[in-house]
């Protein structure tokens, strides 16, 4: 019998809470204020979760375990042992030749971090840079006290709130350089982790994650001096960074790079030729193929072996010699497209609500 059924005619018997009671977050709500969108979520008190939604013609449902952290509620949904995997592609970035010398990315930033042995090999090959795009969603997280000390004089503070990527500014004193960035989520209590940093240095780049019930930790990812970064920035910051510190937190969690089913890799020629590679390995990087004169690349074909999927062709511009391909693998639910909905959703605790939004603006789940 299909999971949705299950579930369906499992929720008839569910009684509904009294609203005059004082309620536990447990109980049976539906969906609210989500325009032709229908949902309704149980959360059980043994921290088990189902769900089901539906809109138009698409449906999905999904079962796992809830829990709450910080005001809000999250559902972790079981893996679909049913599910069908396949893989994305893209090709956001190429580059030409000239693209490619070192004077050239000096000037508008390196951001591919390609390096003078990657821009020599492309004189006389194609290269296709295979990078894995998968990112988790940032969790939600208290605010975090930022505490800066420096080779003299009192220290400094700042507030982060955000869990997105923040830019913080900090004023930049040639006679008092920053020597340390500290971390504390109280005010009071003062930063619970220090991290020494370069007195030359004029970015930096910290990670932070947050695992379920442990503190948030954060980690120096990158430090640039005051040359390094300008060549990053667009005119109005390259003037306000010569008077300030830029500080860079972002949420960093990777993913392992998955095991892939072979991919056949097709690169197509304006001669009407085609060669054809076969990815097979998800941590090889790098795939090329030698540069003719005589022939023009069209285009790169990408399909997955034993897939009944067309192939996935993504034209190219005729002067392109380095390409980077993102892939992710993404899996096609048994239970319904409509079930990755709830795979780690996130709801916000309000009176009378679980927020959420499903790319519609706010909605509530609440109880009838």
């Amino acid at each position: 019998m299909d999971l949705r059924t299950i579930f369906f005619a499992a929720l008839v018997w569910l009684p509904f809470a009294n609203a005059a009671e004082s309620r536990p977050i447990e109980g049976d709500y539906y969906l609210y204020g989500a325009m032709e969108m229908a949902a309704r979520l149980v959360l059980q008190k043994d921290g088990s979760f189902a769900a089901a939604a539906a809109y138009g013609s698409a449906n999905g449902a999904a079962k796992g375990t809830w829990s709450i952290e910080s005001n809000t509620l999250t559902l972790t949904s079981e893996a679909d042992p049913h599910a069908a995997k396949k893989l994305a592609f893209e090709m956001p970035r190429t580059r030409n030749l000239a693209e490619l010398e070192e004077s050239y990315r000096i000037q508008h930033g390196n951001y591919d971090e390609i390096d003078n042995d990657t821009a020599n090999y492309a004189q006389t090959h194609y290269i296709l840079q295979m990078q894995y795009d998968q990112h988790p969603k940032p969790p939600a997280i208290d605010p975090v006290y930022l505490y800066f000390e420096f080779s003299a004089g009192p220290g400094s503070q700042q507030l982060l709130e955000s869990n997105e990527t923040t830019d913080l500014w900090l004023p930049y004193d040639p006679q008092r350089t920053l020597t340390k960035i500290g971390f504390g989520t109280s005010r009071d209590s003062g930063p619970t982790q220090w991290i020494d940093v370069s007195p030359d240095s004029r970015w930096f780049g910290i990670g932070w994650k947050k695992e379920k019930s442990q503190p948030i930790a954060f980690t120096p990812r990158k430090e640039k001096g005051l040359a390094e970064i300008q060549r990053d920035l667009n005119d109005d910051e390259q003037g306000r960074i010569l008077k300030n510190y830029l500080i860079t937190v972002y949420h960093f969690d990777p993913i392992s790079t998955p095991a892939i089913t072979p991919v056949d890799v097709y690169l197509r020629f304006d001669d009407g030729s085609t060669k054809q590679q076969v990815w097979a390995d998800s941590k090889q990087e790098r795939l090329s193929l030698p540069y003719s004169p005589t022939r023009t690349l069209e285009k790169i074909g990408l399909h997955t072996q034993g897939s009944k999927d067309e192939i996935e062709w993504i034209p190219t511009l005729p002067d392109m010699r380095w390409m980077r391909v993102d892939w992710k693998d993404y899996a096609v639910p048994a239970n319904g497209e409509l079930s990755l909905l709830f795979q780690d959703l996130r709801l916000a605790i309000e009176p009378d609500c679980l927020a959420v939004d499903f790319g519609n603006g706010k909605a509530c789940f609440r109880r009838r």
